[in-house]
């Protein structure tokens, strides 16, 4: 019987394992994708969160809104921020399809009602006036000021993360500021 020899035995054993520099190349090549991944897929979370949070905010008004059909004023809440002691959650109950109170950021919604209010620059007139705020994913209140000249100047398009930031504002049931919808 004849002996292998020990440099065919070396070539043999190499072949089944990995080697070092194949190791590090295929890590450097999966710590590349995820990398590449990462932002699409906070953009994509961010996107889905705020697409969500502006149908809360279409409920809320739609729950208002039917409100002030029935009692020909919109509910009282002259002091914004939405909080379970708020007397205007038990009397939008009935006409509410679920109760959230905070958008999907974790932050409280802002609902201003009734006339006299002045925010963003909208100066609420009638009983049925209305503002259901988000203030973004970093609830911080921007500088942001409504003209009623150019009422789409408001409206942006989702470009980069710090427009998450931004607030969302829908006045009477129409958003005036938020994304642009396609």
């Amino acid at each position: 019987m004849r002996k292998p020899n020990s440099k065919s035995r070396i070539c043999a054993d190499s072949r089944r394992g990995f080697t070092l520099s194949g190791l590090v190349l295929g890590l450097a090549s999966a710590g590349l994708l995820v990398m590449l991944f990462i932002p699409l897929y906070q953009n994509a979370k961010n996107t889905a969160t705020l697409r969500a949070t502006m149908a809360d905010m279409e409920m809320w008004s739609r729950a208002i809104a039917r409100y002030a059909i029935d009692h020909r004023a919109a509910p009282t809440n002259p002091n914004g921020r939405l909080t379970y002691k708020k007397p205007i959650l038990r009397e939008l109950l009935p006409y509410l399809e679920r109760v959230r109170i905070t958008d999907l950021w974790g932050f409280s919604y802002w609902i201003w009602t009734g006339p006299g209010i002045d925010e963003f620059g909208i100066r609420t007139t009638g009983p049925e006036d209305f503002l259901v705020v988000s203030m973004g994913k970093k609830e911080r209140r921007e500088s942001w000021t409504f003209d009623p000249r150019r009422p789409q100047t408001g409206l942006f398009e989702v470009r980069h993360e710090e427009d998450f930031n931004k607030d969302v504002v829908l006045w009477n049931g129409r958003f005036v500021r938020g994304p642009k919808q396609p």
